[in-house]
Order: structure tokens, then sequence, then C-alpha cells
């Protein structure tokens, strides 16, 4: 008897959750229609928007989350115009904070491919409030630093906490002393690329991360490190 009553709870509670599913889907398609991937702007902040999902924030940032790699995706292959994409990115940590993926993914792809370092540093500090522990948002943050904003303390820094963190791969102490000594900026670069190529999954991300390792080889450098080519 008491079998057949647990199966019965979790027979009740999965259809109850199948439902919430379905409820939170088309709370979402009413504010942002599935056909219209551009209207994810006009949903509202992550602070107004978790009273609607009624506790079930996390399945809301999963179905979201599904939404902003078809929003990237499209514009990837098409017009390469991610004006929404740190805003849905924003909902989805915010529904979920705990969710660390997305806060890698925007943390390079604001800067690398959209050009927004300010969005992608703000995306990665607010992942470290939640995810102290995780070695790659300092590193990212390093990186922003050091690559696009040439502020060499701050990379430092930022390096010298990933150092500390565990997982983290043993060059960074190395790396962070270059940096706070302003030595071989090319070669630091080019260990920065490489390291993310090797510790990322994401085809897109790695395929960037290869063009931008084949520029630096063939001395095609962003505008940020022109100055740093009559240093070698």
């Amino acid at each position: 008897m008491k079998k057949i009553f647990l199966k019965g709870l979790l027979l009740g509670l999965f259809f109850c959750t199948i439902f919430f599913c379905y409820y939170l889907q088309k709370k979402i398609e009413v504010i942002a229609p599935v056909n219209q991937p551009e209207t994810l702007l006009y949903l509202p902040s992550g602070k107004y928007l978790k009273p609607l999902m009624l506790g079930f924030d996390q399945i809301a940032a999963d179905i979201l989350w599904i939404k902003a790699v078809s929003y990237f995706g499209g514009h990837y292959l098409t017009d390469k115009s991610y004006q929404w994409l740190y805003h849905i990115l924003d909902l989805i940590t915010t529904l979920d904070p705990y969710f660390r993926y997305p806060y890698e993914f925007g943390g390079v792809i604001l800067s690398m491919e959209k050009g927004d370092v300010e969005q992608s540093n703000k995306l990665l500090e607010k992942g470290l409030k939640y995810h102290p522990e995780y070695w790659r948002l300092p590193f990212y943050l390093g990186f922003n630093y050091f690559f696009y904003l040439k502020d060499f303390e701050k990379a430092a820094h930022y390096i010298s906490e990933a150092a500390k963190l565990e997982g983290h791969p043993p060059y960074l102490p190395k790396l962070a002393a270059s940096l706070f000594a302003h030595l071989g900026q090319k070669d630091i670069a080019m260990t920065f690329l490489n390291q993310m190529y090797q510790s990322m999954e994401d085809p897109i991300i790695k395929e960037m991360l290869s063009q931008k390792i084949e520029d630096l080889k063939e001395g095609v450098l962003p505008k940020t490190l022109l100055d740093l080519s009559k240093e070698k």
C-alpha cells in the first residue's frame, strides 16, 4: 500500500512539473513570442520576472537559455548583431544565479564577438558573486583587461585571483607575474588565447578563438594591442 502511495505521489509530482514547464513556456512566449526573438528585449528585468515564475525560476532560466542560444546562433549565421544578448543572459542569471555556463559563454561572446567589454565584465563580475571558486571567471576578466582595455594592473590582479583557485592551470602565477612586469605582451596574448581555446567546449567560441590565434600569429592585432607590436 505504501509503495502504491509513493508511486502515486511521484506520478503526481511529475505531472505537476510538466504542467508548470508548460505554464512557464507559455508565460514567456506571451511576453516574447518564439518566432520573434528580438522581443526578448521586452522581457521585464529578472527582479520583476521572478514573481511570475511561481518559484520555478530554474526551469524558466533553462527555457530562456534555449532561446538565448537560438538567438545567438541565428544572428551569428546572419548579421552578427547581438543587441539584446546581454539582456537575456542577465535575465537567465538573475532567475538562476548558480547556472554557471551563461556567465562563461556571455563573458567571452560579449567581448570577443559583440565587442562590448563593459557588458562582458559586468556579467563576469556578477558570476563571481555566485561562483567565487571558479577560476575561469577571473581568468576571463583578466583577459578582457589585458587584451581590450590594456589595464595590466587589473589584468594581473584577476589572474592572481584565478591562480589561487582550485583547478587553475599551473602557469597562471607566472602569467600574473609577467603582467605585473608588463613584459612580453604579445606572448601573453597568445598564452591567454591558447588557454581559452583549450578550456572551451563550445564549437562556435573555439572557432572565434582559433581565428584570433591565427591573426595574432600573422601579426594582425586588435586596435588595443597595435602598439605592442613595437615591443617584440
